[in-house]
């Protein structure tokens, strides 16, 4: 922000200067509108009179004090404008107005906050799967690292009310908390949902105590990483073909697991698995269905979806969008 503040405060000042250049002129020396601006211009840029000249003993005063303060304020306008040019933060600056004017056409999309090594992998996977999003952080390298990387960013601290709205919180569907403490994460969890109390919520939580606090104040999850890493390095011992299974589907795409919430009123609803015939349609296998607290597992053709059930589907990445396409749902 400091290159675009610089900038600003100068054109404001030499604004005013020739704000005050032609009233001076237009009082002390009865020159019209005109001819006014047309001799403060003359007189801070030191071009010289040609035509037009201070008549009055009070409007040559006036104007040697406009030369003394619009020339050094125009020279410092010139060299604020070098300045940008030669440290190349020109660019930047208009870097900075292009991100926030994207920013800012951003409905219904995705925020994370923190862009370190967890926020950068939550980045890449929302590039993939093609979601908008935009990214809060406050670390000046890992702002520029992002901004290589074509990623928006909002510099600021994410737990303050400004910065998240900066980051359109008011207009997006959900956030992606990724700070490194509780209290960071809570913090800026009460904030979000006191702007836009429709957001959903994904934190990081350090235990199973900072994660049911999360829950009280409406989190949609809490994930306790390093316990999901744990049992990640376990599975690789003990099931591997299963880990690289999974690892290679999200990598290459080819494969995709999808979640689709059942509401009511849908034509999915209150059907057996055989009567939607999803594996011989597109080629898409219903794997588990999620019904309240309980995980139905082991699903066969006589499994029936209800309303409010989350039905767990694995196939091609077009085989589910074709399911989404086919009114299921």
């Amino acid at each position: 922000m400091e290159p675009v503040r610089h900038v600003s405060v100068a054109l404001l000042l030499l604004l005013l200067v020739v704000i005050a250049g032609t009233v001076g002129f237009m009082y002390l020396e009865g020159l019209s509108f005109f001819d006014s601006l047309y001799m403060t211009v003359v007189t801070i840029t030191t071009v010289g009179y040609g035509d037009i000249t201070p008549g009055t003993f009070y409007g040559r005063i006036f104007t040697t004090g406009l030369i003394a303060s619009g020339v050094g304020i125009t020279l410092y306008v010139l060299a604020e404008m070098m300045g940008l040019i030669v440290e190349g933060r020109l660019s930047e600056a208009f870097g900075i107005v292009k991100v926030k004017r994207s920013v800012a056409k951003m409905k219904n999309h995705m925020i994370i906050c923190g862009g370190g090594r967890t926020g950068s992998v939550v980045a890449e996977e929302f590039k993939a799967e093609g979601i908008e999003f935009a990214v809060i952080e406050h670390d000046p390298e890992v702002v520029k690292e992002l901004k290589k990387r074509g990623i928006p960013v909002v510099e600021g601290d994410a737990t303050r009310d400004d910065v998240l709205i900066e980051a359109g919180v008011e207009r997006a569907s959900g956030l992606v908390s990724t700070l490194p403490s509780d209290c960071s994460n809570l913090l800026l969890c009460i904030t979000a949902k006191g702007i836009n109390k429709e957001l959903d919520i994904v934190t990081r939580a350090s235990s199973e105590e900072a994660a049911k606090r999360l829950y009280s104040i409406g989190v949609k999850k809490a994930l306790i990483v390093e316990a999901i890493g744990g049992r990640r390095l376990a599975k690789s011992l003990i099931k591997p073909a299963v880990v690289d299974f999974l690892e290679f589907a999200s990598k290459t795409g080819e494969t995709s697991l999808e979640t689709l919430k059942v509401e009511p009123g849908a034509k999915i609803a209150n059907k057996k698995v055989k009567e939607l015939g999803i594996k011989k349609k597109i080629g898409a296998i219903i794997i588990a269905i999620i019904r309240g607290e309980k995980v139905i597992s082991n699903i066969g053709p006589e499994d029936e979806i209800l309303e409010g059930d989350t039905v767990v589907v694995v196939g091609k990445r077009e085989s589910l969008h074709k399911l989404e396409d086919m009114d299921f749902f």
